[in-house]
């Protein structure tokens, strides 16, 4: 394979289509390949600044998540990818076509800073990412049902960037006595679990309890949102965050509610959440402001551009 297929543009790299049968399978494939070089050339060669290469992993988790999704061999991947970082790091640093592709990808991202929020769907959910600092979710998924939120919280204005694992569950006056979040654990099963599923609605399901570990959440806090809802916000310790990351885009997960003991119903509440693109949406959220300076060139390119016709 000739990576200086390398001749990658970067809105293609940041944000791929969903994937829909093998002509767009052989598309997204080709992407996460190109990604995975120019990450790998990346590594060696020191050549993007943090932004760019945090949009360059989004795009490149993205891709990943897409073929698996599609059925995509997971084995062929992992062979397929360590090929092109081997040829990537081959080629130099100094090679015409990396020095190439690095200039379009800083080229491209001016331009990709100016994007605040994304969608990164699953099979039967979506992850919502944000890069600004006004917004207290950076990446969250809202199951409708039950309208109980999970994913990752901002701590502080100073640090946009860092984040805390959180489940917001609307406010009752009995809050539950325990708060579970079920997920694979790695150590008890290193292969994803993935039940075999039928018919356009099957959705993933969490995995058996046996080789399942819980985080238990911890500090809880109330939160009113910009309509005036009152919400209980219950977060997990940091060690949740890479837990999740080290699961496969097809799992899910299963939060637990525990409910209080004054409570008449004892039932638990149960909840699934997908994995889905999770790292891609964190890697998108983190990406810091760019400079006021880098904004205004980037809004010069976008006047100087011609009009389309």
């Amino acid at each position: 394979m000739r990576v200086h297929a390398l001749t990658l543009v970067l809105a293609a790299a940041l944000a791929a289509p969903t994937a829909s049968g093998d002509a767009a399978t052989a598309q997204v494939e080709r992407m996460f390949l190109e990604r995975t070089a120019i990450a790998a050339a990346d590594k060696a060669c020191d050549l993007f600044t943090e932004g760019e290469r945090l949009a360059l992993k989004s795009g490149l988790y993205q891709s990943e998540g897409e073929l698996l999704r599609a059925s995509y061999d997971p084995a062929k991947m992992d062979k397929l990818a360590g090929e092109v970082r081997a040829h990537a790091k081959a080629l130099g640093c100094d090679h015409p076509s990396v020095l190439e592709v690095a200039g379009t990808i800083r080229s491209s991202y001016r331009q990709f800073t100016k994007t605040n929020f994304l969608e990164y769907p699953a099979a039967n959910s979506t992850w919502g990412a944000s890069r600004s600092e006004h917004d207290v979710w950076g990446v969250s998924q809202l199951d409708k049902a039950s309208n109980i939120t999970l994913g990752l919280r901002r701590e502080s204005a100073d640090k946009p960037e860092a984040f805390t694992l959180a489940v917001a569950i609307p406010w009752t006056r009995l809050a539950p006595s325990a708060v579970q979040l079920y997920m694979r654990d790695t150590n008890k099963m290193s292969d994803a679990w993935l039940p075999k599923l039928f018919g356009p609605d099957a959705k993933p399901t969490p995995a058996a309890r046996s080789v399942s570990r819980p985080e238990w959440a911890g500090r809880v806090e109330e939160f009113e949102d910009n309509v005036g809802d009152y919400y209980l916000v219950y977060h997990f310790s940091p060690s949740a965050i890479e837990r999740i990351e080290m699961l496969d885009p097809r799992e899910a997960m299963q939060l637990e509610l525990t409910p209080n003991p004054l409570k008449k119903n004892k039932t638990p509440v149960r909840v699934n959440f997908e994995v889905g693109d999770i790292r891609a949406a964190r890697a998108f959220a983190m990406i810091p402001k760019p400079p006021v300076s880098a904004l205004a060139a980037a809004a010069a390119t976008t006047a100087a551009a011609p009009a389309g016709h």
